[in-house]
């Protein structure tokens, strides 16, 4: 980016949206949290929302929403796979954020790139690489208490 616009104050950037919230409130209700009913609404607000913020028109949404594949009473797979799969791909501007969900769901299924550093796609980022030599003690009691430092070691709220 020219001049570092993304270190500029003034960078525009979303830390939660309206479409994440009609995905939490669908995943709640499929897990009877909280009171909420009716995920494939929230499923499909969530899409709209997410297509009209990219300038999709409706017309063209609600082609989209109609596909067997895509609509929440026939696309294949649980709430996870469903869920999961649409806000993968709402998240696509950003990328840390889909990561992360992607780890929580478990969908949509990635294949990882031919040649890759690692054999399958990191669930986690290593310690940086001088903490071992910094701060070895606390480096390797944190390790350990994670089941090691490696980009496969999966967190806590990952191993469902």
């Amino acid at each position: 980016f020219a001049d570092n616009i993304l270190y500029s104050p003034d960078f525009p950037t979303i830390l939660l949206d309206y479409v994440e919230v009609e995905f939490l409130l669908a995943e709640a209700a499929e897990r009877n949290l909280g009171g909420v009913t009716n995920p494939g609404n929230h499923y499909r607000t969530a899409i709209e929302e997410s297509m009209n913020y990219w300038g999709v028109s409706a017309t063209d949404a609600n082609a989209y929403l109609a596909q067997a594949s895509v609509s929440y009473g026939t696309a294949a797979g649980d709430f996870k796979q469903k869920i999961g799969t649409q806000k993968w791909l709402a998240l696509f501007d950003r990328g840390i954020e889909g990561w992360a969900e992607w780890r929580r769901l478990d969908y949509p299924i990635l294949n990882p790139p031919q040649n890759m550093t690692y054999a399958d796609i990191p669930v986690r980022m290593p310690y940086p690489f001088n903490e071992d030599t910094q701060n070895k003690d606390n480096w390797l009691q944190a390790s350990q208490a994670i089941g090691g430092d490696a980009a496969s070691t999966k967190l806590f709220w990952d191993k469902f």
